[in-house]
């Protein structure tokens, strides 16, 4: 998604570790994780009949109020945050979606699921007369199998004309192309009869739904995207960084609406000091590069040969280990291994678990190995996929347990810290002042300058 929005943005990410341009400020993407996951758990109470919305209309909208305002207390949202995502994002959308048949029609039997992670490591897209396989990963927001619609949730509007907030359309299309391109045997086994490329496609913001159709732009877009992602990542070149900027989307004269680097990250104040800032910049540029590398090779390798092995071969190999789901209370998931033993995860501090499904299309949960017995062992999930999102996770998987599927596990390594560390040397990299006053007070733009400059290190006697 940043490749396609700007070469600078997908520069951001891979050598400087940010990503989200188009999401902006961790609070925009906390406000919309909440409004996506209490969506999903008012459909599921409403399916399991824990809310009740056809009696008593002109109560409806406070009870649906009331069980917000619970999820919000057990997820421990301030009170004012909570009122604001309310009147801001979560009553306009119940309020058409009570006035149409969305909510009214969920029965008992309704099959939705929410969270779905798809996965494919040779995705097909035309080129000409050719063809060309990349691979791609996301998670799809919900399936609705009963009304057959993939469906891609955002808070962001596009205030200026009636269209899908912009790049939507793109990603709810590109989740859907994975998801019809799996074999049978990569999907889960109540899944391997349905026709997913006649689902429609729809991106849902809190005042409007679209509908997205397949467009021929989607496909050109996906090949200039991986070709960017191709040059920044391999090339050892400094050319390719001109042309980046080169290839810029908008300018400090004309910034673009819906990217959330301008002013912040592309074009940021020159400071004359520390003096030492060339040199700083020649020294980074290889750290940048070598640790994109390392998530790299430990990383993106790590899941492009997860998906590429055969079922059978996962779990000959250990690196899937087939589980039963013996129950789930509160955030904490009781799995028992069936076939090996589970000393392997009992050394893990963190593993992903898959209550249903498979590597390549599944729910899938980040856990603490909170304890084992034996061959059994109990889960915490963790924050982010864990409490924000179990309520949509929690309640699939209770169907689940009822039936004891089998269940995969599986450890990813950090490469979040490396990131971290990206980021960390961007910002140091623009750390600095217009004034020789406050650069003799500040510490970091001494040290800079005397790691990278001719300044002395001098310890000063108190």
């Amino acid at each position: 998604m940043n490749a396609t929005l700007c070469p600078i943005a997908l520069y951001h990410d891979l050598i400087h570790g940010m990503e989200n341009a188009l999401l902006g400020h961790f609070t925009t993407q906390k406000r919309g994780d909440l409004f996506s996951n209490f969506i999903a758990h008012l459909k599921l109470c409403i399916r399991d009949g824990k809310l009740d919305i056809q009696k008593s209309s002109s109560t409806r909208m406070a009870r649906v109020r009331n069980t917000y305002m619970e999820f919000c207390s057990e997820e421990q949202v301030p009170g004012g945050e909570a009122q604001d995502v309310w009147h801001q994002y979560v009553e306009p959308w119940v309020t058409r979606k009570l006035e149409g048949e969305d909510l009214n029609s969920i029965s008992s039997s309704a099959k939705l699921f929410f969270e779905v992670s798809v996965a494919n490591p040779r995705l097909s897209f035309d080129l000409d007369d050719t063809k060309r396989t990349y691979p791609l990963r996301g998670r799809i927001d919900e399936i609705d199998f009963v009304n057959k619609r993939i469906v891609e949730r955002t808070i962001k509007e596009d205030g200026q004309v009636q269209r899908a907030p912009y790049l939507k359309d793109y990603q709810v299309w590109l989740l859907w192309r994975i998801l019809s391109s799996l074999n049978k045997n990569q999907l889960p086994k109540e899944w391997q009869s349905v026709d997913f490329s006649s689902f429609q496609l729809v991106v849902e913001t809190p005042q409007s739904d679209f509908i997205v159709s397949d467009e021929a732009k989607f496909a050109a877009n996906t090949h200039i995207a991986y070709a960017w992602i191709n040059d920044i990542s391999l090339s050892e070149s400094h050319s390719i960084f001109s042309e980046v900027y080169e290839n810029a989307q908008c300018v400090p004269e004309n910034p673009s609406p819906y990217c959330f680097h301008p002013f912040i990250n592309c074009w940021k104040h020159g400071y004359d000091l520390p003096r030492a800032r060339p040199e700083i910049r020649q020294v980074f540029h290889p750290w940048y590069r070598l640790l994109l590398w390392e998530q790299i090779w430990r990383g993106h390798l790590w899941q492009y040969q997860l998906l590429m092995l055969d079922g059978s071969d996962l779990f000959r190999m250990g690196i899937v280990m087939p589980t039963r789901l013996v129950s789930v209370k509160g955030d904490v998931f009781t799995m028992k291994v069936e076939r090996g033993d589970a000393s392997p995860i009992r050394g893990l501090e963190y593993c992903t678990i898959i209550p249903f499904g498979t590597v390549y299309c599944g729910l899938r949960v980040n856990t603490i190995v909170k304890g084992a017995t034996g061959n059994t062992l109990d889960l915490r999930a963790k924050s982010g996929l864990g409490r924000m999102q179990f309520p949509a996770i929690s309640n699939e998987a209770l169907i689940i347990s009822s039936q004891y599927q089998e269940s995969a596990m599986m450890s990813e390594p950090p490469i979040f810290l490396q990131r971290n560390t990206q980021s960390s040397l961007y910002k140091l990299k623009g750390i600095g002042t217009d004034s020789p006053e406050k650069a003799t007070k500040r510490s970091v733009i001494q040290l800079l300058e005397a790691i990278f400059g001719t300044r002395p290190i001098k310890r000063e006697r108190q």
